[in-house]
């Protein structure tokens, strides 16, 4: 145990995660090493905790090395764990991340004063379960507040299975401010800040950059306007001056961006962003985990994009049906996608390096309305991922997957996981999604 400073003690804690397959796809908690810098600079002693760090000796000993690739993703380390009673799957579950005693051996050196614990999605809740259980065996009466995305879209169920003292789902300065004075600690001056914690483990591998918050649509199955509640178009100099600390500090090459509307306003964000990238001649690549709009990506934005060092394009298509979007999102015109593939392609990427994400599965849809849409994407050239549907509570689908599924969505969220195929019916069945996965991976295949 370590000798406790003067400085107020922070504890950042990122939960193991439970699922049935997780592959890291630039997966950091940006939010939560948001929160640790404003802190930081506030005069905390913060501290991380990384359930997830994929280099943990004592954990890798026993589970073995996970598999990584250069960009900076790759696989976790994971051990096979029994379903929860009253779950069944036919596919193996399994737990992401540091070892539990290892992750007990840190907390206990840490001595904190309070411990905040993030959550990603809300079918990876059992991993916040854990990460609450271990504060609390150690620091009984130290205060545990969690956060992040399940926090946010089911704060009742938060706070009623988790074991948290305080849940935040909103307001988030005043929230933490509110329970920092209940316990008579300092309060954080100023605002958030746009950067994040600086940690070399964090950031050497690859980096996270963002420039606008929130999606000035409102999809009928994503949960972007509710987790942000306006579009914010994002400071360039802010960004930039982020993605340079992590570049100079760590020799980060690879940068993902968390952006959901990465190119709308884009003669005021990306555009003058990567022309920064590009006067400053930085040796560094480009990577979207988040699909970007079609009808924004013009000719000029594609060459930047190119230019500046983006290793691939993944566009936001979702189906092929102009009545899709009419009932949904009402995104983008039918012919914009061959549009767009030409652009790219004429900007020097490469159709391997292109994929289209169709949506599939959600309540009430026909399994031949998403084969066209893969056949429609695929006879472009280009690769074609299917998303398949999962039930997001709060959003215009939450209510209608509730009453068609056979599942208790409200009660259980490890049944919004899409390896449950939550919204089958006889319109849309297993064998049918199995034969699309099949049919993805074939002109795939042809493709490349």
């Amino acid at each position: 145990m370590s000798p406790k400073s003067t400085k107020p003690r922070l504890l950042l804690f990122q939960p193991p995660i439970y699922d049935f397959a997780l592959f890291d796809l630039f997966l950091k908690p940006y939010g939560l090493l948001r929160l640790g810098r404003w802190f930081e600079e506030s005069g905390y002693e913060v501290f991380f905790l990384n359930g997830l760090d994929y280099n943990n000796f004592e954990t890798n000993s026993l589970l073995g090395n996970p598999r990584r690739i250069s960009n900076g993703t790759g696989k976790f380390p994971r051990m096979r764990t029994p379903l929860p009673s009253g779950v069944e799957s036919e596919r193996y579950f399994g737990r992401y991340g540091v070892l539990e005693e290892v992750l007990k051996k840190k907390v206990s050196e840490i001595v904190p004063d309070i411990v905040f614990v993030t959550s990603g999605m809300t079918y990876w809740y059992k991993g916040v379960v854990e990460a609450v259980k271990i504060s609390k065996s150690i620091f009984p009466d130290i205060p545990v507040v969690t956060g992040g995305i399940y926090a946010n879209l089911m704060p009742c169920h938060c706070k009623n299975v988790t074991g948290s003292d305080y849940v935040v789902s909103s307001n988030t300065e005043e929230s933490v401010k509110s329970i920092l004075e209940r316990f008579s600690l300092p309060l954080p001056g100023g605002t958030i800040p746009p950067a994040p914690l600086m940690l070399k483990e964090v950031w050497k591998d690859s980096g996270i950059i963002r420039l606008n918050e929130g999606c000035p649509f409102h999809c009928d199955y994503c949960a972007s306007d509710i987790l942000c509640k306006s579009f914010i178009s994002g400071n360039v100099e802010n960004t930039f001056a982020s993605l340079l600390e992590m570049y100079e500090r760590f020799g980060t090459g690879n940068f993902a961006f968390y952006d959901d509307a990465l190119l709308v306003n884009s003669n005021y964000s990306i555009k003058p962003f990567l022309e920064l990238v590009l006067k400053k001649e930085l040796p560094v690549k480009f990577y979207l985990p988040n699909a970007v709009h079609l009808q924004f990506l013009d000719k000029e934005t594609a060459v930047l994009m190119k230019r500046a060092g983006f290793q691939e394009i993944r566009l936001g298509y979702e189906s092929s049906s102009s009545d899709f979007h009419a009932d949904y999102d009402d995104k983008f015109p039918k012919d914009d996608l061959f549009r767009v593939v030409e652009t790219l392609e004429k900007s020097g990427f490469s159709k391997n390096k292109i994929t289209a994400y169709i949506l599939g599965g959600l309540p009430e849809q026909r399994w031949q309305d998403v084969e066209r849409s893969i056949k429609t994407a695929s006879d472009t050239g280009i690769r074609v991922s299917l998303a398949e549907y999962s039930p997001v509570p709060g959003t215009v689908l939450w209510q209608k997957s509730i009453e068609l599924c056979p599942f208790p969505l409200e009660k259980e969220p490890l049944f919004h996981n899409n390896s449950f195929f939550p919204m089958k019916w006889e319109g849309y069945t297993l064998e049918n999604m199995k034969y699309l996965k099949s049919m993805v991976q074939k002109l795939n295949k042809d493709n490349c």
